[in-house]
């Protein structure tokens, strides 16, 4: 499709873990489409890190205390159930926490294997109340997607406590369809989509991860369909080599929003613009000559006056 060769990604907001995206411009409908597809994926299909099982110093099962330590075994695991990790393979890491004496256990405090970083270091795991106290465990770091019960793993080794685990790295994806234009073409959508995650990946590759699992997904659908696995690669690898144009966004100007009634421009001048689809003057931002002189009744006089009075707010149109 046609309209497709000029999506744009643009950059709303980025602040920690949380990003807001403009998808646009989509064919009218493709909003709905597009944004729902890649809302379900980012919920359902990324991998994420987590604990998976742990071995506690003094401690036999889920349900124990441990001298000198606040917080009871089971509260400490729901704490452990809130830690994420960065993990650059997919085997199964050994981790470790090794304290004693009075203070704060905190995820910082878990000596990681090489490849292995803890995202979420703020996180309290306990509170280690005398100076004899001591909290030495082993934490069983997997990696994985969706969410693993933990009554399905066997304890086969002596004193090592399962866990369930929400891989899942995203916490919140709100998404809005929104109308946009391109040229005199008003009647496109744009996706707004914003994505907060748990700081084990940022929204930006979150999003983009989503994309390319859409893209096999189709891929895979195609082949079933009898076109061979090689057009569905060489389609996939001119989709990959086109170099996506990333925009970021511009500071907000509030005369964008003056309203074409409102401008020191003739009447005939302001009918042909509203005609045309264009109702402020942040419309006219991309507009070229051509665009300008195929509206109804618009010439050079009207032409001239309109370049005139964008030149004045720092807007310079194309000639093509």
């Amino acid at each position: 499709m046609e309209a497709f060769k000029d999506i744009k990604v643009s950059i709303k907001k980025e602040e920690g873990n949380i990003g807001l995206y403009d998808i646009s411009p989509l064919p009218r409908g493709y909003g709905q489409t597009l944004g729902n597809a890649l809302r379900r994926i980012l919920y359902s299909s990324l991998k994420g890190s987590g604990v998976t099982g742990i071995k506690v110093k003094g401690a036999k099962h889920e349900y124990s205390t441990i001298n000198g330590v606040k917080e009871d075994l089971t509260t400490i695991i729901l704490n452990l159930k809130q830690v994420k990790f960065r993990v650059d393979s997919e085997d199964a890491k050994v981790c470790k926490i090794s304290a004693k004496g009075k203070g704060v256990v905190k995820a910082s405090d878990i000596e990681v294997e090489a490849g292995v970083t803890v995202a979420t270091p703020d996180i309290v795991i306990a509170n280690l109340t005398d100076a004899s106290a001591e909290l030495v465990m082993e934490l069983t770091v997997e990696s994985g997607i969706g969410y693993r019960d933990a009554g399905h793993i066997d304890r086969e080794e002596g004193g090592m406590i399962p866990l369930d685990c929400d891989f899942t790295p995203i916490e919140r994806v709100s998404m809005s369809v929104e109308q946009t234009r391109k040229g005199q073409e008003t009647d496109l959508d744009a996706v707004l989509i914003e994505v907060e995650t748990d700081g084990s990946i940022t929204p930006k590759e979150a999003l983009l991860e989503s994309a390319k699992i859409l893209q096999e997904f189709a891929g895979k659908v195609m082949i079933a369909m009898g076109i061979s696995k090689k057009e569905v690669e060489q389609r996939e690898e001119e989709i990959n080599t086109v170099e996506i144009e990333e925009v970021v966004e511009e500071e907000y100007d509030e005369a964008n929003d003056l309203r074409i009634e409102d401008l020191q421009i003739s009447k005939r001048s302001k009918t042909g613009l509203l005609a045309g689809g264009y109702k402020t003057l942040g419309d006219l931002k991309s507009v070229t000559v051509d665009d300008l002189l195929s509206l109804s009744g618009f010439g050079n006089k009207s032409l001239n006056e309109v370049v005139e009075l964008l030149n004045q707010y720092g807007i310079n149109i194309k000639s093509e």
